[in-house]
């Protein structure tokens, strides 16, 4: 199984909408995605995000689920310096890198703002809410706390050498594929939950650009047994093969593509 997560396109944040470059963006994606053998397609339900998945839904005929838990993870907090109101997740590196808690797993929803307007709770609903998906294609995690996911049997442990996961091509386990489109900080609290680390990690030290793919496959080392790991991250070639710039929204500094 792949698990895709697509950034909505170039944003007009005031009108929860997409600008006319985002626009052009969402219709070169539409093009990229009518390649894929797609199994189910899931949307937050903020405009930016329903705009960006239209155009493909309309080219391959096909419908997408509206998750309320897909929207921004855009709970606002009270800096503890300034006593201004902001997103849980943007802060300045200095501030970010100076709190040790933040790169621990555990640690960081106990940080003294998170713990205050309850951001782990809501990192937690988000995350059940997403196993609770998986659990409908027969992914199960084992618990909480451990990214490993239980699921039916794609090949048997006597199938399995013991140095298998060394050849360069692999039997295709399981060929269905989910899109979820998504925003920056939803798409990255996801993420963290299924490699297994604290989400400010993710939030600050990674950036994906509107409309690009990011890939996760499903590792079946062991028959039954699944972790998901990041192929490919924020891919914008549908852009670079149609001479589109990528935006450079949300990236405070000289973003380019190579």
């Amino acid at each position: 199984m792949h698990l895709i997560f697509i950034r909505h396109g170039d944003p007009d944040y005031k009108n929860d909408s997409l600008t006319e470059k985002g626009k052009r963006e969402a219709v070169l994606l539409a093009d990229r995605i009518a390649g894929w053998n797609v199994t189910d397609f899931y949307v937050s339900p903020y405009g930016r995000a329903q705009e960006t998945l239209k155009p493909a839904l309309l080219k391959m005929g096909r419908e997408a689920q509206t998750m309320d838990w897909l929207h921004e993870f855009d709970q606002r907090v009270k800096h503890p310096a300034t006593g201004k109101l902001g997103l849980s997740w943007d802060w300045l590196p200095r501030e970010y890198y100076g709190q040790k808690k933040a790169f621990d797993r555990h640690a960081w929803e106990n940080l003294v703002w998170a713990k205050k307007e309850k951001i782990g709770k809501r990192y937690r609903e988000v995350c059940s809410s997403f196993d609770a998906l998986l659990a409908q294609y027969d992914y199960t995690r084992l618990d909480a706390d451990t990214p490993i996911y239980n699921c039916l049997p794609h090949t048997a442990y006597d199938d399995m050498g013991d140095r298998d996961h060394l050849n360069p091509s692999q039997k295709d386990f399981d060929g269905r594929n989910l899109v979820f489109v998504c925003h920056l900080g939803s798409m990255f609290t996801i993420i963290s939950h299924l490699v297994g680390c604290s989400p400010l990690q993710l939030w600050q030290g990674f950036f994906v650009a509107p409309t690009s793919v990011t890939v996760l496959g499903a590792e079946e080392r062991i028959g039954g047994e699944v972790v998901f790991r990041i192929q490919q991250l924020g891919s914008v070639d549908h852009l670079k093969a149609a001479g589109e710039e990528a935006s450079a929204s949300g990236f405070f500094g000289n973003f380019t593509m190579f």
